[in-house]
Parts: structure tokens; C-alpha cells; sequence
């Protein structure tokens, strides 16, 4: 049974990730600052709210509405239908929502908010920015738990969701090393998309992605160049090693 596909709508993407992200999974977008992890994310949400009329929810734990919007209008991205089609769900005004009230956890309190929003407008396609403010916020006791747990609730909301979180340059999944610590996210995930930073030279930069994992799909394993012009990503092959 041929499986649903989401796809990036990123010119060379689709051909990396073997035909698109399988519905309803759960991927980790992983990389240090300055990778744009943020921008991928929503370009993605993007061009499928706007080719695909997708129902979309951008959560931002790091910024303000406000600021994120700001950030990728300077980017280039077509904001007039990016503050019509990808709503966003701060920081900000989970707390509002919340009040002063120690009756309401945190983490309950996002996961109906969100279904709320699931009911009455529905949700397709969600980013979660950042797994690592998400862990603070929560304050997460049993972190292999709670991300289970966290993770399962995203795949019952039907939606397929990319989950920001930053790495170290050589993240522990790509090593088979039984002492390295244990990348919890990494395991319970469906799918890691790893970018990253590569010298090219002394002075010039390359941003690259890699499909590290992703369940149900026979995607390509190595990195590829990812390149960002006036709001548009576009995944090519990498020139130099």
C-alpha cells in the first residue's frame, strides 16, 4: 500500500526524502544556530498552505508572533499569505492563557489549546520551535518519557509535525558508539532532518541538510547543499566533500 506523502515543495527536496514525508510522521529538524532550522520549518508550512491549501500551525516557544513574522518578511517570504495561512501559537499567549492559575500544567494546557485549534480550523502540518524550550517550559522530570509521550500525542493529532531542536556539529545518532550518551529524540522520532554548516574554505560557508532517518521512505543518506535565495530553499548536490 502506497503510503501519503507530504511533500516539502522544495525544489530538489522531494528526490533527497524519496518522494516526501510520510503523513502523520513525527521528524526532528536538528541543527545548531544559524543553520536556519526556523525558516525550513515554516517555508515548508508555506508552500503547502499556499499549492495545497494545507491547514497549518507554527509554535513558536522562542519568539514573539510578532518577531517571527518580522524575521521571515525580511527573509523574503510572501507574508501577506503567511499571516493569512500559517497562524502562529507563542509563547506569549500560553502564558496568557494559563494566567496565575498552578491548576493548569503546562503541558496540558498547550496540548488543548492545540486540539482546539485542530477542531476548529484543523491542522495538516505543525512546527514545534524548539524541543529545547518545550523541555524547559514544561519542566520535563522523565525527559525518555515525556518525550514519548509527547510524541505519541503529536501522531493521534493526525497532523504531520516537524520538531526544531539544536545539536551538537556531530550529533550522537550518526555515531555507533554504545558510550555516547543516548539521543532520546532521536530514537522516538520518525524522521531526522540534521543541517548544518560546512567550510568550504577558510572564509566561505554552505549551509547542508541531511536525511538522516525517516520511516517508510527509501531517501538518500548523504548531504546536499541547501541553498536560500529571496524566500525561496532550493537542495542541490553538494560540489565538494
Amino acid at each position: 500500500m502506497e503510503l501519503t506523502r507530504v511533500k516539502s515543495r522544495i525544489d530538489g527536496f522531494e528526490d533527497v526524502l524519496g518522494g516526501g514525508v510520510p503523513a502523520g510522521s513525527v521528524v526532528l529538524l536538528t541543527g545548531l544556530p544559524g543553520t536556519m532550522k526556523s525558516s525550513l520549518a515554516y517555508a515548508m508550512l508555506l508552500n503547502n498552505a499556499k499549492e495545497n491549501s494545507a491547514k497549518c500551525l507554527y509554535v513558536s516557544l522562542e519568539q514573539t508572533k510578532p518577531s517571527l513574522e518580522n524575521q521571515m518578511e525580511a527573509m523574503g517570504f510572501d507574508m501577506e499569505a503567511g499571516r493569512r495561512s500559517v497562524p502562529i501559537l507563542d509563547v506569549g499567549s500560553i502564558h496568557r492563557g494559563l494566567g496565575r492559575s498552578a491548576t493548569k500544567p503546562w503541558m496540558d494546557f498547550l496540548r488543548r489549546t492545540i486540539e482546539t485549534k485542530k477542531k476548529i480550523d484543523g491542522i495538516d502540518l505543525i512546527a514545534i520551535d524548539s524541543l529545547d524550550a518545550l523541555e524547559v517550559l514544561a519542566r520535563f522530570a522523565d525527559r525518555r518519557s515525556e518525550l514519548f509521550h509527547f510524541f505519541q500525542w503529536l501522531r493521534d493529532l493526525g497532523a504531520t509535525a516537524f520538531v526544531l531542536t539544536e545539536t551538537p556539529p556531530e550529533p550522537t545518532y550518526a555515531i555507533l558508539d554504545a558510550s555516547q550518551p543516548r539521543d532520546d529524540a532521536g530514537y522516538l522520532a520518525d524522521g531526522i532532518v540534521h543541517l548544518k554548516l560546512h567550510a568550504l574554505s577558510d572564509v566561505v560557508m554552505q549551509r547542508r541538510v541531511r536525511v538522516v532517518k525517516l520511516r517508510g521512505s527509501n531517501h538518500k543518506t548523504g548531504f546536499y547543499a541547501l541553498l536560500f535565495d529571496a524566500g525561496r530553499f532550493s537542495v542541490t548536490p553538494a560540489m565538494s566533500a
